[in-house]
């Protein structure tokens, strides 16, 4: 038998000068810093890396997540 998903609310909060702020189920993911040409994630347990664009910064965070939940 196939289990079902689950519906996730996933918030993007702009906290202004290009960083955007994103949660899933009220916890906090992480930061995206758009403020130079390659995308800064800042992870919640104080890692960072680079992405291409917006969506695949928004994909790394929620990728993460999935993993340790």
């Amino acid at each position: 038998m196939a289990s079902r998903n689950k519906a996730i609310d996933v918030e993007i909060n702009d906290l202004g000068g290009n960083l955007s702020e994103v949660k899933i189920n009220k916890v906090r993911l992480g930061t995206i810093d758009e403020a130079q040409k390659n995308i800064k994630v800042n992870f919640e347990n104080k890692t960072a890396v680079t992405a291409k664009s917006f969506d695949e910064a928004v994909e790394l965070l929620i990728s993460e997540y999935n993993l340790h939940h």
